[in-house]
């Protein structure tokens, strides 16, 4: 019940925070060079100073909070702290007009309330405490994005990668998801996230739509997680060492070129990408042609810049944008299809998830009559990116983060101490 009150709340926390940006930027647009990289460089400022356990997206540190022998890690990033750290900063974030979304914390966040308030049965048996772990994540994807079935095969599929998945995890798994979902739909009522959309692939014209878009969002999705986990563990050189030595300036400097690609946009890529995947799905602007490139620049330079915020929507919002551009070539395909679909193969592409890809898509826009087009895209795209790189995206993230945290435990244990 607790996972699914923040999550509600988190959600509108993250909408007000878009809204606010978006009536600031309607009074200038050049009040962007001064919010973006003042935001980002506070958030990262907080992130050093107080909420060290809220470093990263969220899933990745979930994810590496299932690993064995990680008790000091887990009480650092699975904290009501952290909880505070990863709500707070990534508001800032989606304030400043950066490309993150809330639906990656939320997964740290409902791990974090799970494990916080069953330390007791944690503590005494490992396997539990995992269980535990798994529930509040796969109960936060379900509350964020109103979609059970997306959060329970979420961790089955992608949070699961740190241990085996056992049987005996389902039953609560499945009691969280129920719980956490009846109390965000009783606060926020039924809705889709992407909207309704009645579409129906024609298969004698839709099967190149299929191809097409499984082969881009493979090799975009691939060429994408590798660049990611490249960010995440080095840069060139004299950008590495100015995120190293001055973290804060490094994120501000991310946050002026997130401004200048926007305001050069018209503002189309400011914000997680929600609302402008939201007007391709429904057709409600036709001046996105460029929104899925310039979307990508702008997720890359957010990850990169150290602030917390998720990946998780803004990949779908360029998944659409790639899927726009499909359509453009396929003129005789419906365009809210491809455009599913383009979503669903670059998700896929980029965290080897199919099966998460094609289920948070069809339950968030309720095109449940497009599941096996979609299952196809996933399948295509997710094995050809395989195919060029056989490491996942969140888990490899994980293992990363992981190893840093037991250098950085195993040098504070090692320090000499002063009297």
């Amino acid at each position: 019940m607790l996972i699914g009150i923040v999550a509600s709340l988190f959600a509108a926390g993250g909408h007000q925070a878009h809204h606010l940006f978006d009536h600031i930027y309607a009074l200038s647009p050049y009040w962007t060079l001064l919010i973006t990289p003042f935001g980002l460089g506070l958030s990262v400022w907080l992130l050093r100073r107080y909420f060290s356990g809220a470093l990263g997206g969220g899933i990745p540190q979930a994810i590496a909070a299932l690993e064995p022998d990680s008790t000091v890690l887990r009480a650092r990033v699975l904290s009501i702290k952290a909880v505070v750290g990863q709500i707070v900063l990534t508001l800032i974030g989606i304030a400043s007009g950066a490309t993150f979304g809330y639906e990656g914390p939320i997964v740290q966040v409902g791990a974090a309330l799970s494990y916080s308030f069953n330390r007791g049965v944690a503590g005494r048996n490992e396997r539990a405490a995992r269980g535990i772990i798994l529930a509040g994540a796969a109960a936060g994807v379900a509350a964020a994005f109103n979609a059970p079935l997306a959060g329970i095969v979420f961790a089955i599929e992608e949070m699961s990668h740190a241990f085996n998945y056992e049987r005996r995890s389902s039953s609560t798994i499945l009691l969280c998801v129920i719980v956490a979902g009846l109390t965000s739909l009783s606060i926020q009522g039924s809705y889709n996230y992407f909207g309704i959309t009645s579409v129906i692939l024609d298969w004698r014209q839709g099967w190149s739509a299929i191809l097409v878009c499984g082969i881009v969002g493979g090799l975009s999705g691939s060429v994408s997680s590798k660049l990611m986990r490249t960010i995440s563990h080095h840069l060139p050189k004299p950008l590495q060492r100015i995120r190293g030595n001055f973290p804060v300036l490094f994120a501000m400097m991310c946050g002026l070129a997130l401004a200048l690609i926007g305001i050069g946009s018209h503002g189309i890529t400011l914000g997680t990408g929600y609302y402008r995947a939201r007007d391709i799905i429904l057709q409600t602007r036709s001046d996105l042609g460029a929104f899925g490139i310039l979307k990508w620049c702008s997720m890359m330079i957010s990850f990169a810049s150290g602030a917390p915020g998720g990946m998780l929507v803004p990949s779908l919002a360029v998944g659409a944008g790639i899927g726009l551009n499909v359509a453009t070539l396929l003129p005789a395909v419906s365009q809210t299809a491809v455009v599913l679909l383009g979503m669903v193969a670059f998700f896929s592409g980029m965290t080897l998830a199919p099966m998460t890809g094609f289920v948070i898509v069809m339950e968030m826009s309720d095109s449940s009559s497009m599941i096996i087009p979609l299952m196809a895209a996933a399948l295509i795209a997710s094995n050809l990116s395989r195919l060029i790189s056989r490491r996942a995206l969140y888990p490899t993230l994980a293992h990363q983060f992981h190893r840093k945290m037991q250098h950085a435990t195993a040098e504070a244990q090692t320090a000499p101490h002063k009297d």
